[in-house]
């Protein structure tokens, strides 16, 4: 299953690639989403709750930073899922690219997913997606403008 992602951040490039490529500082803008440890300086763990329909479940996740590519504004990264009872879930590759626009930053988010399409259905993880990266978009946003910018 893959995924796409376009959003636009009011935030010079160079700002809005120090913030996503600091994986540490960023998972908490994702909805539920919490760094249990860092593994290094390109290895997080964390855990994730999401709501699928009427339940809400719990899942741990590790996070690996695969490439950063600062004169690009490229990072990848990896995360292999599982639910919080250890149940594998699946791997997902994601992609970040960011393009200069202005004043703005065009951000693009790719995400290829091995999910265990037995355990979700495709519309549900597809509605929770769109609607955490649209929150995720959101939170990135607030806490790049809560940092002062250089003159």
């Amino acid at each position: 299953m893959q995924f796409d992602n376009f959003f636009s951040i009011d935030a010079p490039i160079g700002d809005v690639y120090a913030t996503i490529a600091d994986v540490a500082r960023v998972v908490p803008c994702v909805p539920g989403a919490e760094l249990l440890e860092q593994q290094g300086d390109d290895v997080f763990e964390v855990a994730l709750k999401a709501e699928l329909g009427p339940l809400w479940k719990n899942f741990l996740g590790t996070i690996t930073v695969v490439e950063r590519d600062p004169g690009a504004h490229r990072l990848v990264l990896t995360n292999s899922a599982r639910e919080a009872d250890g149940d594998p879930v699946g791997d997902a590759t994601i992609e970040i690219g960011l393009a200069e626009l202005g004043s703005h930053t065009n951000v693009s988010i790719t995400t290829q997913t091995s999910l265990d399409e037995g355990m979700f259905a495709e519309k549900l993880v597809t509605d929770v997606a769109e609607k955490q990266m649209a929150q995720f978009a959101e939170n990135l946003q607030a806490m790049i403008a809560a940092v002062p910018r250089a003159a």
